[in-house]
């Protein structure tokens, strides 16, 4: 007899990857104050640039003076600017300083991001934008799309077009809300609220996706990764459970269907941000999106 799980629980997850002939691809964990950077720039800015299938991100570690650019983009890219002050412009709208903590939108286009301090940073990217995409560490995994994972849909224009800054000091923490979750025409971020002490062990959560990876993003504290591969028919197949510890910042890829969840360890401040693409409809359903109104609701022609 088939087990019948609700919608939404891992072990429905776990029964369908159970009953195929091949294990999901392993998770991809970037140390990255390990690694050598992607560039470094004029002053000593150092850059890693890490993908997924559907969206890449650069970490950045800015040094005064330094400035990032891009020319004729396809679409939205976004900004997370975790400390430092940085002026961001584009074509039409800036330079516009920002200072604390914040998610910026910026638009199709041309744009420049300079350094005003020494500042950290993440630029998060769609697959849409090929030359970006083509220029990562780990772009070799995906030579071979992997058919699991939900395609993304062509470019949504925004309904409020422009640079656009989110300053998390804005958004208080809501007992009934999940993180603070931004989105972009094909992109979506949830920078949790900071957690100054380890997460509790008996408060985990562990979860599995059917069909979209998860960028795990860890900018301050010691994070522990936990992954488990769900078993398939074949017993080679299976592997053991993974724990990684992991120092700030740094950057998981967690493919479907892997069941993970992420434990903030050690003393100081935690900050954790998760990336999608497309766009998480349930979140949206849920009323949990802070910027949902810049955009045409699901199933919106206009």
């Amino acid at each position: 007899m088939t087990a019948v799980y609700p919608p939404g629980d891992p072990r429905a997850a776990l029964a369908v990857q159970a009953r195929q002939a091949t294990a999901p691809r392993p998770a991809e964990v970037f140390e990255l104050s390990a690694e050598a950077p992607d560039r470094v720039l004029r002053n000593g800015t150092r850059s890693w640039l890490v993908r997924a299938q559907n969206f890449c991100l650069e970490v950045t570690a800015l040094v005064a003076g330094d400035e990032l650019t891009e020319v004729s983009l396809p679409e939205e890219h976004i900004v997370l600017v975790q400390s430092g002050a940085v002026c961001v412009s584009d074509e039409n709208d800036g330079p516009v300083e920002v200072t604390d903590p914040s998610v910026v939108i910026v638009p199709p286009g041309s744009s420049r991001l300079r350094a005003g301090t020494n500042a950290l940073v993440v630029r998060l990217f769609s697959a849409h934008v090929d030359e970006v995409v083509a220029r990562a560490r780990n772009a070799g995994s995906y030579r071979t799309a992997d058919p699991t994972v939900r395609r993304l849909p062509p470019v949504e224009a925004a309904n409020s077009p422009g640079l656009r800054v989110h300053r998390l000091a804005d958004v208080p923490v809501s007992p009934g809300r999940l993180g603070r979750i931004f989105r972009s025409s094909s992109l979506m971020v949830n920078w949790f609220a900071d957690e100054h002490q380890p997460r509790d062990p008996d408060k985990l959560s562990p979860h599995s996706h059917d069909d979209f990876e998860q960028g795990s993003i860890t900018l301050a504290g010691d994070f522990v990764h936990h992954l488990r591969t769900p078993w398939t028919q074949r017993l080679a197949d299976w592997r053991d459970d993974e724990h990684h510890l992991v120092t700030s910042p740094s950057v998981t890829i967690i493919p479907p269907p892997v069941v993970h969840t992420t434990q903030g360890v050690g003393q100081g401040v935690h900050q954790l941000v998760d990336v999608f693409a497309p766009p998480r409809a349930d979140f949206l359903a849920q009323g949990w999106v802070l910027n949902a109104g810049d955009y045409p609701e699901p199933g919106d022609p206009s």
